[in-house]
């Protein structure tokens, strides 16, 4: 993992000279090669987090979850990943208010998607007070 890490720095360091080079004359073209290069980068990172999840899962076993929960993270860590990538790219296009927007966005996702499990805990407190629960 270190040594993908170098090379994921290098490729990044690379594809940003190569991105300002090109914007002199291309500008468009630049964007595009710098998208790009997020793209490959990001693909890298993605097939190098395979063992954290395997890692996660057995974690969640251990501890009785069914894996609701570990989805739930899982999602939320994904859905943050895309939508920060997502505004970095409208922000280095010259979008800030859309890449605003897609941070919104995302923001929201993650909080609908931990409604049920924040529901779940405020259960699990009032039935420890003694209440009803929702």
């Amino acid at each position: 993992m270190i040594m993908d890490v170098f090379i994921i720095c290098i490729a990044a360091a690379a594809a940003s000279v190569f991105a300002v080079l090109l914007k002199r004359y291309n500008p468009e073209i630049a964007m595009l090669t710098a998208m790009i290069a997020g793209i490959i980068i990001f693909a890298m990172v993605m097939s190098a987090i395979s063992p954290a999840v395997s890692t996660l899962n057995k974690l969640a076993s251990l501890v009785g979850d069914s894996g609701k929960n570990v989805g739930i993270l899982l999602k939320s860590i994904g859905i943050c990943y895309i939508c920060q990538f997502s505004a970095d790219s409208c922000h280095d296009a010259g979008q800030g208010a859309l890449a605003g927007k897609v941070e919104l966005a995302g923001k929201i996702a993650v909080v609908v998607l931990c409604l049920p499990l924040l529901e779940e805990i405020i259960n699990y407190a009032v039935n420890i007070i003694g209440g009803n629960g929702v």
